[in-house]
């Protein structure tokens, strides 16, 4: 019997349901929370990888992390989340098709910007290493890069991102999301997180080949409860 456990935040139902829907038409049992002996049929489908999960994810057979979606959940008046192998943000993590599934989404990405301020995008640091934010980072970056800092919404009150950058002319981040939207308003980015998902090198060509690689990452609500990333993950 193949068992996925899922530990996932369960204040969104729906996300939950879909879930269940995905992966028992793929003939999983499907079991919430975390196994206290997973075999190595058993998969764990878990939000980001934080503290236990961490420890413990390498005894399942395979592991699918999922997270908010790096363009942001709410593209083209969608629902979506980031669902990749093993790590979530990560080039590498999931296979890659073709430029349709960009394309489609008939997203436009903006000229590029030419003048601003220069505006640090930490992140909360949540996640395990490689893929979460160093403690020691903003400091580090401030000491390389002039320029402001938007503190994560997450931890305080915060202008929206669009009206906060409205008078940016480069992004510093280690890979947050919020960037990967600064680069669809055409607003350059340099990050330092290794093997980003987002990394590009702020060209018409590689930010537009970033997005059709990235968009084999990000799924909707819908297609998670028809199965479809599951049909390409596992």
């Amino acid at each position: 019997m193949k068992t996925a456990w899922l530990n996932l935040r369960y204040s969104i139902p729906e996300r939950i349901e879909a879930f269940r829907l995905g992966l028992e038409r793929h003939g999983f049992t499907v079991r919430h929370g975390i196994s206290p002996a997973p075999g190595t049929r058993d998969l764990l489908v878990t939000w980001n990888r934080v503290g236990q999960v961490d420890q413990i994810a390498g005894r399942y057979g395979q592991v699918l992390a999922a997270e908010n979606a790096a363009w942001g959940n709410g593209l083209a008046g969608r629902r979506w989340i980031s669902l990749a192998r093993d790590r979530h943000n990560t080039a590498g993590m999931f296979p890659v098709g073709g430029s349709e599934r960009w394309d489609g989404l008939s997203v436009e990405l903006q000229p590029w910007r030419t003048e601003g301020e220069a505006v640090l995008l930490p992140q909360r640091g949540i996640g395990s290493a490689p893929t979460a934010m160093p403690r020691g980072w903003l400091t580090s970056a401030q000491a390389c890069f002039s320029g402001r800092v938007r503190p994560h919404p997450g931890r305080c009150g915060a202008k929206p991102l669009r009206e906060d950058l409205a008078h940016c002319g480069r992004v510093v981040t280690w890979g947050s999301g919020a960037a990967v939207q600064a680069l669809m308003w055409g607003i350059p980015v340099i990050s330092e997180m290794p093997d980003w998902i987002g990394a590009q090198d702020n060209t018409d060509a590689g930010r537009l080949e970033m997005f059709r690689r990235m968009a084999w990452a990000q799924w909707t609500l819908q297609e998670v409860a028809a199965g479809v990333p599951f049909e390409r993950l596992l």
